[in-house]
C-alpha cells in the first residue's frame, strides 16, 4: 500500500508553521554571531597586543619562581627560630612583593604605554579603553597558553 503525500507533508508543515519562525531567528543569530566573532579574530593585532601576549606565555614560570622564593625565605625564617605563624607572615609579605615587582616590571609598564598610570578616569577616552581592552586580552591569550 503506497504512502499517501499528505500523510507525510501535512505534519512537517505543522511543524514547520508552528516552529519555523523560531528556527530562522536561532539561525540568523548564530550565522550573524559566527561573522561578528569571524571578523573580531581577523582583526591585526599590534605589535604591543604581539609582545604582552609574549610577556603572557613566560608570565606563570616567573610566577612560580617569585612564589618559590616567597617559600624560601619562609623557610629562612624557620632555620632561624622564628615560629610557623611569623614565618608564614614572611612567605605572605615576600610573595605579594615578588609578583608586585614582577608585574610592574613585565606588565604594566606595556598596559602604562595605552594609559598612563595616574591618568584620570575623566581622560580616559573609549579608544583608550578599546586598546587596554585588546592588551588585556592579548595577555589573557598568553597566560592561557603557557610557553613549556
Amino acid at each position: 500500500m503506497p504512502l499517501k503525500l499528505e500523510r507525510v507533508w501535512t505534519p512537517a508543515l505543522k511543524f514547520g508553521k508552528a516552529w519555523g519562525p523560531t528556527l530562522l531567528i536561532v539561525v540568523v543569530s548564530v550565522s550573524a554571531g559566527a561573522l561578528l566573532s569571524g571578523r573580531r579574530a581577523s582583526a591585526p593585532v599590534s605589535p604591543s597586543a604581539e609582545r604582552l601576549s609574549a610577556i603572557g606565555r613566560t608570565y606563570p614560570r616567573e610566577l612560580g619562581a617569585a612564589y618559590a622564593g616567597a617559600w624560601l625565605k619562609g623557610a629562612e625564617s624557620l632555620d632561624a627560630g622564628r615560629a610557623v605563624p611569623e614565618s608564614l607572615d614572611v612567605v605572605a609579605r615576600e610573595w605579594t612583593a615578588g609578583r608586585t615587582a614582577l608585574f610592574d616590571r613585565e606588565v604594566a609598564a606595556e598596559f602604562s604605554k595605552i594609559v598612563p598610570e595616574g591618568k584620570p578616569e575623566g581622560e580616559i577616552s573609549a579608544a583608550d579603553k578599546a586598546a587596554l581592552a585588546a592588551l588585556w586580552r592579548a595577555f589573557a591569550a598568553g597566560l592561557a597558553k603557557p610557553a613549556k
